[in-house]
């Protein structure tokens, strides 16, 4: 490749040529734009609809249209759609569920990779013939490959329709703890605790300085713990419901954590329930059903789930965040009495948003996930509701929070293309890089009960490009 690089535009992703190469389609912000080849003409084209996770936009062959991907936020329901750039009207070119990519070839085909229903390990890449004037599937998919373990990422297809270039790959996470040194401004070479090769997440320790975590090393989600010393973990709550996000109470006389409803289950009946079990063992009993939209889908990833909660030892009870289409809503709990009053509410972007509970229950610190730019780490004093934001200059791509045990600092995760960054940062804005990871990812830093130790997972991921002929 030669020539001069040119930047074309700001704070965009997602740019697609279309096929004469006179227009690029291209995300920026909430809605589709377009420009000329040069970064000339832009405009926006298209707002993108709230509630829904959308990837696009790509051409038609003919480029009369632009497409996307639309997945309902808290479900499967999802569709791919096509705009027409003359008057701007929109068709359902297929809808199903565990739709995960598409292209529409110059042969009149639609193809597009799927997990099967109800099985978020089993994925499809499947093709459809597709009527140009109508822009819209006919007839009856047919499955060109199955992959059990393995999911499909981008999906590409040669000029001539015949190739699709795909990735095939999976993705594990896996627990880190490091101590700090003496000026806390720095980690010691961290330490893999779990030596697996599914996904394991922490998300609180004990008072006896144990990591609670959840794992899929069993099939399903499961509940366990394991000191930073000890070789194996010890399994608290097992078998074949979805449990996830265990936390001790405040008074340790209880372990809370969630439980997730069968994706078969109609999305009307679906609620993601709060659960309590003595530490020592027992029947679980129910603490509350959650409202409102929830990521029904993998949550180490930059794409939080919800429900979530938090427990400190300053307050009796917990705090509940629930997600709505564009707001999330926090609400006090009690273990025993269940849902409280309303704390405060957040207008965000519920799938990129991520939140921490200060040590002293008064303040809630959040952030919301961007690519490249537009971070802003605020701190919310739940008393009055009134907010003030963390100045980081230059750090972005923030994709998880937790605060320090004397609340005057705060842990800080970055999620980039190129690897991760795990920050130290003052309340005022003073950062500390503690550890960086090339093409790994790091998230939930939870900081033991000692102030010695940091627990954090580091996600990676291990995929290949394959070629398919389909002719």
């Amino acid at each position: 490749m030669t020539g001069t690089v040119r930047k074309l535009t700001d704070e965009s992703l997602q740019a697609s040529f279309s096929p004469d190469a006179s227009q690029i389609a291209f995300r920026k912000g909430d809605s589709f734009w377009l420009m000329g080849p040069n970064g000339d003409d832009q405009r926006r084209f298209m707002a993108l609809e709230n509630g829904f996770d959308i990837q696009g936009p790509k051409w038609s062959p003919d480029g009369r249209r632009l497409l996307y991907l639309k997945r309902k936020l808290g479900g499967e329901e999802s569709s791919i759609e096509a705009r027409s750039l003359a008057d701007g009207s929109t068709t359902v070119v297929l809808a199903s569920k565990g739709l995960l990519d598409f292209w529409w070839t110059s042969d009149g085909r639609l193809i597009y990779t799927q997990a099967e229903d109800g099985n978020q390990t089993t994925y499809g890449l499947w093709e459809a013939s597709i009527d140009a004037a109508s822009a819209r599937a006919a007839g009856e998919p047919r499955r060109l490959t199955r992959w059990v373990g393995f999911s499909p990422g981008f999906v590409s297809v040669s000029a001539d329709g015949r190739r699709i270039a795909t990735t095939k790959g999976y993705s594990q996470s896996d627990i880190y703890t490091a101590e700090f040194d003496a000026g806390e401004t720095k980690l010691k070479t961290p330490r893999q605790l779990t030596l697996d090769t599914r996904s394991d997440l922490p998300a609180g320790w004990t008072a006896r300085n144990e990591i609670l975590f959840f794992s899929d090393r069993n099939g399903g989600f499961n509940i366990f713990k394991q000191a930073p010393s000890a070789q194996n973990a010890e399994p608290l709550i097992t078998g074949q419901e979805d449990v996830r996000d265990p936390q001790m109470t405040p008074d340790a006389k209880w372990l809370l954590y969630t439980l997730w409803p069968d994706s078969k289950q109609s999305p009307r009946t679906r609620s993601v329930r709060v659960m309590r079990v003595a530490p020592s063992g027992g029947a679980a009993e129910s603490v509350l059903d959650a409202r409102g939209t929830f990521a029904s889908g993998i949550t180490w990833d930059r794409r939080k789930g919800f429900p979530d909660f938090r427990c400190t030892s300053a307050m009796a009870s917990c705090i509940l965040a629930e997600a709505e289409e564009r707001e999330i809503v926090f609400t006090a709990f009690d273990p025993l009495q269940g849902r409280g009053p309303e704390v405060a509410r957040v207008r965000t972007s519920p799938e990129e948003f991520f939140w921490d509970l200060s040590p002293d229950a008064s303040q809630l610190v959040y952030g919301e996930f961007a690519w490249g730019a537009g971070d802003k780490l605020s701190v919310l004093t739940i008393r009055d509701r009134s907010t003030r934001e963390v100045p980081l200059k230059t750090w972005t791509n923030l994709n998880s929070v937790s605060w320090s045990n004397d609340g005057q600092s705060l842990f800080l995760t970055t999620l980039r293309r190129e690897g991760s960054t795990l920050l130290r940062a003052s309340t005022s804005g003073k950062v500390d890089v503690l550890l960086e990871q090339n093409s790994r990812w790091m998230l939930n830093p939870r900081v033991s009960p000692d102030g010695r130790l940091l627990a954090f997972a580091v996600s990676a991921t291990d995929s290949n490009v394959w070629l398919i002929e389909t002719r």
